[in-house]
Order: structure tokens, then C-alpha cells, then sequence
């Protein structure tokens, strides 16, 4: 199984950071981001759309709420623009941007929507570990009844 160390922060916090790649095109960029089992979807610096060179004006504008019930503005590009790469495994990016600011301590998030949907993601967090293996692909049919069958 493939286990990885939680990661110092510059603030010396263990957290379960991993590093992914995003993809646009023949363009790409490596970025750090927190493992996130209560996102929703993925969340990254809107500088990284930047810096693929996606035009802010394209993209689809909408308020979110985040976990301390502050609202804030997201930007989406349309499906299949983007996509994440973890280690050799390749996916769409199904998540979301955020202009953290300057001076915001923003931190990228890797949510349900992709990352999650794509690995098993298990924490133990007294060992500060995490074991992130690729999802097995369920047969044809009801998932979630084939596993209550076993």
C-alpha cells in the first residue's frame, strides 16, 4: 500500500499535503495541496489559472460557502479544460479557483469531486500517515449494493 508522511506547513502543522500537477493543454503546473475528506470539491489558487493562461473572462462566477460559513466567489471553467495528475494517475479536474489574495493565508484543497473519486484516501493521523491507492473500478450495475453483498 502506498503510504505517505504528512508534510510540515511553514507554520510546523503535520498536515496531509500532497503534491499534483494541473494540466491545461501543453501546459502544466506543480502545486501543493491539503487532502481535504470535508471538501466538497477541489479548491486551488486562481494564480494557477493564471499561470495556465485560462481567461479569467470564460469562467462561470458563483458565491460558495466554506466551512466557517463565510461566503466567497469561485471561478469554473467549462468540464474537460483541465486535469489533475497524482503521481502517474491522470483525471478531470471537477473543482473550483479562489483568489486567496496577497496576504490571505490561502491553502489548495484536494476534494470528493476529483481527487477523492478517483483514490482511496485513508488518514492515520497518530502516525501522521495517509495511504492513497487508486479506486478499484466497481462492475456494471448498483455499487453500493454489490458492497453490501460482500
Amino acid at each position: 500500500m502506498p503510504w505517505y508522511s504528512y508534510s510540515a506547513t511553514p507554520a510546523g502543522d503535520p498536515k496531509p499535503l500532497v503534491v499534483v500537477r494541473l494540466l491545461h493543454g501543453a501546459r502544466q503546473v506543480r502545486l501543493i495541496a491539503l487532502v481535504d475528506s470535508g471538501a466538497d470539491g477541489s479548491l486551488l489558487d486562481i494564480g494557477y489559472a493564471d499561470l495556465l493562461g485560462l481567461d479569467r473572462a470564460i469562467a462561470a462566477v458563483h458565491q460558495a460557502t466554506g466551512a466557517d460559513g463565510g461566503a466567497f466567489e469561485v471561478y469554473e471553467w467549462p468540464p474537460g479544460l483541465l486535469e489533475l495528475q497524482f503521481e502517474s494517475h491522470r483525471f478531470p479536474f471537477r473543482g473550483a479557483f479562489i483568489d486567496f489574495g496577497g496576504s490571505a493565508d490561502g491553502e489548495n484543497l484536494m476534494g470528493r469531486s476529483d481527487f477523492f473519486s478517483q483514490f482511496i484516501v485513508q488518514f492515520w493521523n497518530s502516525r501522521q500517515l495517509m495511504n492513497i491507492d487508486l479506486s478499484p473500478d466497481f462492475p456494471a450495475g448498483d455499487a453500493s449494493a454489490q458492497l453490501k453483498a460482500h
